[in-house]
């Protein structure tokens, strides 16, 4: 296909994804940063935390069925944000979300049970707050 020079049209040449990553590597360095980042250290030097006595308190005031037990046990600071959160639909469905979509590609992700914990908590907060379907179709449709 041959275009004029003002017909607006973007001139491209097309490149493999190795030749790509090589470029903006050069250019930026970002990838080559991205690429080496030790995340798994930054992760590890988080202070633990304990469960907040209003996570406890959120905590009890859900139904038995999608109370997450065993998320305050191991992940105290998660059920701390997210008994921050609850009140606020788009900034908890946001975290609820996170938790169990891996946007990064490189989360090893929860144990079964907390996973689960999770999925039923997500599911329970999408229902009190849009009453039709289920939260994995509203995520399914791309939010």
């Amino acid at each position: 296909m041959s275009t004029s020079k003002d017909s607006g049209a973007l001139e491209f040449e097309k490149v493999s994804l190795d030749d790509a990553r090589k470029a903006l590597d050069e250019t930026t360095g970002v990838y080559a940063k991205r690429k080496t980042e030790d995340w798994e250290a930054k992760r590890t030097t988080t202070p633990s935390e304990p469960l907040s006595d209003a996570a406890a308190a959120w905590i009890a005031g859900l139904p038995p069925s999608v109370q997450p037990r065993q998320l305050a046990l191991r992940y105290a600071r998660l059920a701390n944000r997210l008994s921050e959160v609850w009140a606020t639909p788009p900034r908890c469905e946001r975290l609820l979300d996170d938790l169990m979509i891996d946007r990064r590609g490189t989360r090893r992700g929860f144990p079964l049970a907390i996973a689960n914990e999770l999925a039923a908590l997500r599911d329970y907060y999408f229902r009190l707050h849009h009453k039709t379907g289920s939260a994995w179709e509203h995520v399914e449709m791309g939010r």
